[in-house]
């Protein structure tokens, strides 16, 4: 059973992450309709059937290319479903909603039960996670941070957020978590006259410390959120290094910093409890 359901989250990601690289494609060329309407190919604009539409497989028994045309299919539709995938997949298992039970005729065979309260759970993350995706590749690709996916993926956080929680503490932990690192973000760009980022990091700061705020291991939500900020920044400026000396990149160039964020995001929640532990137990005895 857990090997069928992990497999379906899998599955369900992948095709999540197809349908986020349409959303991309008609957000940037500013199409009516992002939601609805029929796929085609961007370069010869033929719609495209249905075996061409199965994530990951298509791509590569495409080998890369139109059906079509034979124009290049963009890696990163590969990309973005393997890794949206490959997250649910890991939600799954760090959110696993389902309870084994032994059965009292044979102990060997197990039945299972769902814990809804976790379902919840990894339901609400899953749809944050997708928002982060988007985000992740849209502003990789085009260097920009739409409001079209940043204010939904705030108010699904705040609205799911207080609906798990005391809604007088939880709104408390909310503004204090998302003020600071929106706070943190203002100030740089209001001193870089919006040189250093980009109004949509502003936005994407204050998802980041909203979602981060709901903390359940002890330590306080902003923390969890400094720390968020602190892994976001250290990929950022290793990977700047890394390209600067490869010449990549120069003193001038300019690097999208959505999607280290996102990192940052993606990293806390998942390990922000456990990585605080180590660091207030082992480095600060």
């Amino acid at each position: 059973m857990q090997l069928l359901v992990s497999a379906i989250i899998f599955i369900l990601g992948s095709a999540i992450g197809s349908f986020i690289s349409v959303v991309i494609y008609r957000l940037q060329a500013k199409k009516k309709g992002i939601i609805a309407g029929h796929s085609m190919c961007p370069s010869c604009k033929k719609q495209l059937k249905w075996k061409h539409l199965i994530p990951i497989f298509s791509w590569l028994f495409l080998r890369g290319k139109c059906a079509y045309c034979n124009k290049k299919i963009s890696v990163h539709y590969l990309l973005l479903e393997v890794l949206t995938g490959t997250l649910f997949l890991v939600s799954f298992i760090h959110w696993n909603f389902l309870i084994s039970i032994p059965s009292i005729i044979n102990p060997q065979f197990l039945n299972y039960s769902i814990d809804w309260n976790i379902f919840a759970t990894l339901a609400f993350y899953l749809v944050e996670f997708s928002f982060l995706m988007a985000i992740f590749f849209f502003d990789l690709m085009h260097k920009e941070i739409p409001d079209q996916l940043s204010i939904p993926a705030i108010v699904i956080a705040i609205a799911g957020i207080l609906s798990f929680s005391p809604v007088m503490q939880t709104g408390i932990n909310m503004l204090i978590g998302g003020g600071i690192i929106f706070l943190f973000f203002f100030l740089q760009y209001i001193l870089s006259r919006g040189t250093w980022i980009g109004g949509g990091d502003l936005r994407l700061g204050a998802l980041m410390g909203i979602l981060l705020s709901w903390s359940t291991g002890g330590f306080s939500g902003w923390l969890v959120g400094i720390l968020g900020l602190v892994i976001a920044y250290l990929i950022g400026g290793l990977l700047s290094v890394i390209l600067i000396i490869a010449k990549k990149l120069n003193h001038k160039s300019t690097i999208p910093f959505g999607p280290f964020l996102v990192i940052g995001t993606v990293t806390a929640i998942f390990f922000g409890q456990t990585i605080l532990n180590w660091y207030f137990n082992t480095l600060l005895m």
